[in-house]
């Protein structure tokens, strides 16, 4: 149980530090494109400011998918589940979050081979290198695993709800 309520604060924790990070990388987006109209206007046009949002945009969008991912706010199909009494409602809940387990460790794995892949190459307004902006991929699936793994722990953990049957029965 001690394990199992370390990995749920340390999930609460990433969900918190992500959603930071996401606000304090939509703000800078917005500071730099706006930047980036002022001095278009006025001055000469910064060469690096499109480079710099769109690395901005690929990165909050990773760490903002798993932020959502924590919430259970994805798009879903819950038709099957839905038709299901508890038991078979909760092992549905957790093959699901299983399953994107799976996709999120095959995720990481080949984010980490195209960050190795790109390690020599530098942007080409800003001149970083381009495994930082690679590096986004393992990262956001590392934070939505430890978010799937949180969500089976505590599928697992959850008491069963009674169904209105059993309710009316009582």
């Amino acid at each position: 149980m001690v394990i199992i309520r370390g990995i749920h604060r340390i999930s609460d924790w990433l969900d918190k530090i992500g959603a930071y990070l996401c606000l304090v990388m939509l703000a800078a987006m917005v500071i730099i494109t706006g930047l980036q109209i002022v001095c278009r206007v006025f001055f000469t046009a910064l060469t690096w400011s499109e480079e710099a949002a769109r690395y901005l945009l690929i990165w909050s969008t990773f760490i903002g998918a798993s932020c959502v991912y924590k919430h259970g706010g994805h798009i879903s199909v819950t038709v099957v589940q839905g038709l299901l009494p508890g038991v078979g409602k909760k092992l549905v809940q957790i093959l699901v979050h299983i399953l994107c387990c799976s996709f999120f460790a095959l995720m990481i794995g080949f984010g980490f081979i195209y960050v190795g892949k790109q390690g020599g190459q530098l942007s080409p307004a800003m001149r970083i290198p381009m495994s930082y902006l690679y590096a986004a991929i393992p990262v956001g699936g590392i934070l939505m695993f430890w978010h799937a793994l949180d969500a089976v722990l505590q599928t697992l953990l959850q008491k069963e709800q009674p169904t209105e049957k059993e309710v009316e029965t009582a």
